[in-house]
């Protein structure tokens, strides 16, 4: 027959071993576990922070992707002999080019341009929008008011400025037909 174990037996006659009153006995305890909380939230709004766009980058980035596409069509245009001429509106802008055949009035009234890989319409991403389109240093209507890239590679200087929020990025062409961006505005 099994006796109980008395409370008198020491820890070693009952098989356990004696610990400390601040030795841990396994686990985590609540303060480890807080600590890597707060390192996982940590880490996890930093990489938030960097993923989420910043509105002048965003700015910046569609501004240089504009120039771009300005300059294939200046150079476009060279290498065709043919005029594109290009429009914008508060949140899109397009891409023309002159119909073959000569409108009712005799001349060759605009389209939108053929190739659409590459001066599709597009629409700006986000805030982004045309804040001004100044031509030949006057304000242009947006829209129906066009920058026209000819075979000479001569055109109308122009400044086209797109913003988002507070910021502003600036966009700008010489008559003889160079392309720059300004990111320096705001």
């Amino acid at each position: 027959m099994s006796t109980p174990l008395s409370p008198a037996l020491s820890h070693r006659e009952r098989g356990t071993e004696c610990r400390f009153a601040g030795q841990i006995n396994g686990g985590f305890t609540l303060i480890e576990m807080l600590v890597v909380l707060v390192v996982i939230g940590i880490v996890v709004a930093m990489i938030g922070v960097n993923l989420a766009p910043d509105p002048r980058q965003a700015l910046a980035t569609e501004a240089q992707r504009l120039a771009l596409l300005l300059e294939q069509a200046r150079d476009e245009a060279m290498s065709s002999g043919s005029s594109i001429a290009f429009s914008a509106e508060q949140q899109r802008y397009s891409f023309w080019q002159r119909q073959a055949e000569p409108g009712a009035d005799g001349t060759r009234p605009w389209k939108e341009h053929s190739d659409r890989e590459l001066f599709h319409p597009r629409q700006l991403p986000g805030s982004i929008t045309v804040d001004d389109l100044r031509i030949n240093q006057q304000a242009a209507d947006k829209g129906s008011q066009k920058i026209i890239f000819t075979p000479s590679g001569v055109m109308l200087p122009f400044r086209l400025t797109l913003a988002s929020g507070e910021y502003r990025v600036v966009i700008q062409g010489n008559g003889m037909g160079q392309i720059d961006v300004d990111k320096g505005t705001s």
